[in-house]
């Protein structure tokens, strides 16, 4: 979040943005809408153009916003058309670093279309945004547009009474602080590095947990057969010697 709303230099001299809710930005930056900066933002097929009975199993997978997870597309393979449907809605597939919003729901979700990605639909749930790269760097775009600030702001421009629900002219609204191009490209390079430390970071805590988890679920079988004294034995009340006596178990 500081890296796209501040840049890679903490000196650099600041403006008021004039919107309460970005604050200050680097004094060379400008601020523009979404649409501004865009050559297509365009809705999901809508009504008899894409229904159930046009789903298979294993086709070409379209994109609502239950396939937006943690700022990736993941497709479903039972949510997937026909060749024949994908050329007929072609008008929705996805191009490399299309950025695809969700509609509805949890507002703030979008994600970044990748080369295995190409040529997937953008389902009726979801927004297809297509940048302008003469002025915007669509890793830099998504990353700005997932912040907690912008879900906010979408959340308060939404409509609907049960759901919020977005529109491209509500989404095309979206206030971008914008640093020139080759410096959004440097800020794309430290995401890109910021993306893999967070990643080898995650593997390691999820090893650790699952290695804890094994560790409490052989704790259990012990004690339950018996290879644990978990009576309250007056001479066993050392935790350090209690961790001990129980490690040398496995």
């Amino acid at each position: 979040n500081r890296v796209v709303t501040k840049g890679l230099n903490p000196d650099a001299p600041m403006k008021d943005s004039g919107i309460p809710w970005i604050g200050d930005i680097p004094a060379h930056w400008t601020l523009t809408r979404l649409g501004f900066i865009t050559h297509l933002l365009q809705t999901g097929p809508f009504g008899s153009q894409l229904g159930v009975e046009h789903y298979i199993d294993d086709g070409i997978p379209v994109i609502n916003p239950a396939n937006i997870q943690n700022g990736l597309l993941v497709g479903d393979s039972k949510k997937t058309v026909s060749s024949a449907t994908a050329n007929r809605l072609r008008r929705h597939q996805m191009r490399l670093h299309d950025v695809v919003f969700a509609r509805r729901g949890e507002l703030g979700r979008c994600a970044l279309v990748r080369k295995n990605q190409v040529g997937w639909i953008c389902g009726t749930g979801s927004l297809l945004v297509r940048l302008d790269p003469k002025q915007a760097r669509a890793v830099f775009v998504q990353t700005y547009s997932s912040s907690l600030a912008v879900a906010t702001w979408l959340s308060e421009q939404s409509v609907g009474s049960t759901m919020d629900n977005l529109n491209t002219k509500i989404l095309s609204r979206l206030p971008v602080s914008l640093p020139p191009v080759g410096e959004q490209n440097l800020i794309t390079d430290e995401l890109n590095i910021i993306e893999s430390k967070s990643h080898h970071t995650s593997l390691s805590l999820q090893r650790q947990l699952s290695t804890i988890a094994e560790y409490r679920q052989a704790l259990i079988t012990a004690a339950v057969t018996g290879q644990i004294d978990v009576d309250n034995d007056p001479t066993s009340d050392d935790p350090e010697e209690m961790v001990q006596q129980q490690a040398s178990l496995f």
